[in-house]
């Protein structure tokens, strides 16, 4: 390390890591900058996992070289220890084993880890037969499964639960789908919204059972099966997809502040630890709407984090304002997205939401290819402030749920967003946009 040069240390390399090495970069190229992380290669993208199990890409299409050591970027291949903020000093277990780095900042950015459900028999059926889907390797072993497997079943119905679910499906197998709650997608969907969901979920074969937590796994040193309640569900392959937990351990060793959503920042996005900053998965968020905590872990949101923290990790003062929640998946060839609160969260969080439901086409009756599209936008009676929006269709759905989400991030109201010319040509879209359509009719709701 030359003297007097800042030295910039980034544990962890996926969306926040990443994005966090472009931002030191840009505002002070002459750091000297060093990442620890245990993978083999620089990135992969785990968002393409369940696209790869489809059968629609490559599993090796999803690693991404991007060449650090050209970048003049130190990579260290292990996982990162123990920090200390007064030595300013990390402690990694390296290939030729431990080893001290110095540091003038450090980024954390490890991301989370699956979860897995406290139930009998989970630990012994992990790797055989039953998988999470975060990994390639993983990935390689359910394909693996596939070459025997008739049966799936799929614990979890949110965004990664069901694009398993329809990947197996797509590749022949009898799918079930079980979640400890009522409905799919739970937390980003209205119940109205994720019932459409279940019905083309049902419509392609897929079996869900609502209300059906997994309350043992079946194995005989094999994974056989799930008992919820009384039902026993057979099966050759399952996928563990019931959500993620903060990988908080570093946070633990080396006494920053973390809670169960992950490491305590503040906008700035520096833990309790003064030059230790933390970004995506691993670190705890809050929404833009109101403040408080909001657990919306998405590689988007950590790549927005990821910035904030590697730009002031170098010496700048930028500001993270908050998460908006939006997302979107895709679904066989439905596309499903969402930004904000649900009408319950909202209401939890002490608003008085009023909705807004239309299904409209996306082009004008006369033009071929037409498709419908279903929008939901929700506001706070009171303000007009719009609060969350959530988009079904086969086309069109992110296009509008990306404008919402602007309009969210920008504090806009229901009359504020309506105001907003969108482009038209009739092969392409309406002259009065589908999205406006739902506005229009929420302005009516609010009146009653």
């Amino acid at each position: 390390m030359r003297a007097g040069v800042r030295k910039i240390v980034i544990i962890g390399f996926g969306s926040a890591g990443y994005a966090a090495l472009m931002a030191a970069k840009r505002k002070h190229p002459s750091a000297e900058i060093t990442v620890v992380d245990p993978k083999d290669h620089d990135l992969m993208h785990p968002c393409g996992l369940p696209y790869s199990l489809e059968g629609l890409l490559a599993p090796d299409s999803l690693f991404q070289d991007i060449q650090l050591n050209k970048m003049n970027v130190r990579k260290i291949k292990g996982k990162a220890l123990k920090i200390d903020p007064v030595k300013k000093e990390l402690l990694v277990d390296g290939e030729s084993g431990e080893l001290t780095v110095p540091w003038d900042s450090v980024v954390i950015a490890p991301g989370s880890r699956p979860l897995l459900p406290p139930v009998p028999g989970i630990m012994e059926s992990v790797g055989k037969g039953l998988y999470p889907l975060t990994t390639v390797e993983e990935l390689r072993a359910i394909e693996s499964r596939l070459r025997t497997a008739k049966r799936a079943v799929v614990i979890g119905a949110g965004a990664i639960g069901l694009e398993a679910a329809a990947a197996l499906c797509h590749r022949g197998l009898d799918v079930r789908l079980i979640d400890m709650r009522d409905q799919v997608l739970p937390g980003v969907m209205d119940d109205d919204m994720a019932k459409t969901v279940q019905d083309y979920l049902e419509g392609k074969g897929i079996v869900f059972m609502p209300g059906a937590p997994a309350g043992e796994i079946l194995h005989d040193g094999d994974f056989r099966g799930v008992r919820s309640g009384d039902t026993i569900i057979e099966t050759d392959l399952g996928i563990l997809a019931a959500g993620f937990v903060p990988a908080t351990e570093i946070a633990e060793q080396s006494g920053l502040e973390y809670g169960r959503s992950g490491i305590a920042v503040n906008n700035a996005m520096l833990s309790s630890a003064a030059d230790v900053y933390a970004a995506g998965d691993c670190a705890a968020g809050w929404s833009v709407i109101d403040g408080k905590p909001f657990a919306a872990k998405l590689a988007t949101g950590a790549y927005r984090q990821g910035l904030v923290a590697g730009a002031n990790a170098a010496g700048d003062e930028q500001i993270w304002q908050g998460t908006t929640g939006t997302f979107v998946t895709r679904i066989g060839d439905l596309e499903i997205a969402g930004t904000g609160f649900t009408r319950e969260e909202a209401a939890r969080r002490g608003f008085d939401p009023v909705a807004g439901k239309i299904k409209t086409g996306i082009l004008p009756h006369y033009f071929p290819g037409n498709t419908e599209i279903a929008i939901k936008i929700l506001c706070d009676r009171s303000t007009g402030k719009i609060l969350g929006a959530q988009a079904l269709g086969h086309r069109g759905a992110a296009e509008r749920i990306n404008l919402v989400g602007m309009a969210i991030e920008f504090g806009l109201s229901v009359e504020e967003l309506g105001r907003v010319e969108t482009a038209y040509c009739p092969a392409v879209s309406e002259v009065v946009d589908p999205l406006h359509k739902a506005l229009e009719f929420l302005k009516r709701r609010m009146r009653k």
